[in-house]
């Protein structure tokens, strides 16, 4: 099995889940065998900057991905994922190894499917909404360090 995760880090299984899947920098791809990680991989996003609807559900399917599990995924994304046969998992915080770890024990809840009008027109984001993403990923990658923070100590108290 190969899951995708959305990252803001080149850093492999240390990196953080980014938010949305369109405009990530990095993709984390991890091959999955028994429960096992056999290979993981970190890529640029070839559209973070710029892409039309379906390219990048068209770019997953292309490498092979059977899973993407990112922060947040609009509904029309969720449906180009599925029809190519990706399941999207959204919701996900955290470094991508917990994330990962919590994934493979069944503790992320695969995304059900929200059928929802979306709006054709996206209006442009100013700067305050911008700032505003840019304090969200700081607040995101302390919250992964409090994370595994915490798992450790949960590990040694038993």
């Amino acid at each position: 099995m190969r899951i995708c995760f959305t990252s803001d880090q080149a850093n492999g299984l240390d990196s953080v889940v980014s938010y949305h899947f369109g405009h990530c920098p990095y993709f984390i791809l991890v091959d999955v065998e028994e429960n096992r990680v056999v290979n993981v991989e970190s890529i640029s996003n070839p559209f973070a900057n710029e892409h039309n609807a379906g390219d990048l559900p068209s770019f997953m399917h292309s490498k092979g991905v059977n899973v993407i599990i990112t922060g947040g995924m609009g509904p029309k994304a969720q449906q180009y994922f599925a029809d190519y046969g990706i399941t999207p998992v959204i919701g996900a915080y955290g470094k991508i190894r917990d994330v990962l770890e919590e994934y493979l024990k069944s503790k992320v809840e695969v995304t059900k499917f929200v059928d929802r009008p979306v709006s054709e027109q996206e209006s442009k984001e100013d700067e305050e909404v911008e700032r505003l993403k840019k304090e969200v990923t700081a607040l995101r990658e302390q919250i992964a360090d409090l994370k595994s923070l915490l798992k450790s100590l949960e590990e040694k108290i038993g």
